[in-house]
This record gives C-alpha cells, sequence and structure tokens, in this order.
C-alpha cells in the first residue's frame, strides 16, 4: 500500500462515510496508517466527548504518548486523574 493508493482507492471512500455520518448526525475519526509513520486521518463531527478527543489526540500523535499526554494536559480537564493531575496543580490555565 501506497500514499497513493490511500488517497486514490481509501480516502475517497472514508470522505463517503463521513459525510453519511454527518447526514446522521454522528462523529467520526478513522486513521489509516500505509507504512509505519504515513498515515491519513479523516475525521466529521465536534469533539465533545472525552473518546472523540482521545481518539483524536491519538490519531494526531502518530504513537507519541508524549503527544498524547500533552494534548490533554492543553484541552481537557485533568484534575480527577490520577496520572495527569499532578502536571497540572498550581497552573489553572492547563486545564479547560
Amino acid at each position: 500500500m501506497t500514499e497513493q493508493n490511500y488517497d486514490d482507492i481509501i480516502a475517497p471512500m472514508l470522505a463517503d462515510v463521513a459525510r453519511k455520518c454527518a447526514e446522521l448526525g454522528m462523529n467520526m475519526i478513522a486513521r489509516v496508517e500505509w507504512q509505519p509513520g504515513e498515515s491519513g486521518i479523516t475525521r466529521i463531527g465536534d469533539l465533545s466527548s472525552i473518546g472523540q478527543r482521545l481518539t483524536t489526540y491519538a490519531a494526531l500523535a502518530h504513537g507519541n504518548i508524549d503527544a498524547v499526554c500533552l494534548a490533554l494536559l492543553r484541552e481537557c480537564d485533568v484534575s480527577r486523574s490520577i496520572f495527569l493531575a499532578s502536571y497540572t496543580a498550581g497552573k489553572p490555565e492547563a486545564t479547560a
């Protein structure tokens, strides 16, 4: 599989699924990897749920757990997290 295969075959199919999800009021995130470190992401809808946010952050991080954690610290209320809350202690601007 190559990026060209993704662009020509997979991306249009995902775009169709994304449009159908939007019509039905659904959110969708899809990440396709054609070789390690090379991927395409299709997303439709909002990020109102933590599941959608976490999935998006993970998809955009390309396997970098630090990038996922930093996104969570920057974009989410992590005050109830055993692991992440200590990183925001005394920094209320770090939670949204």
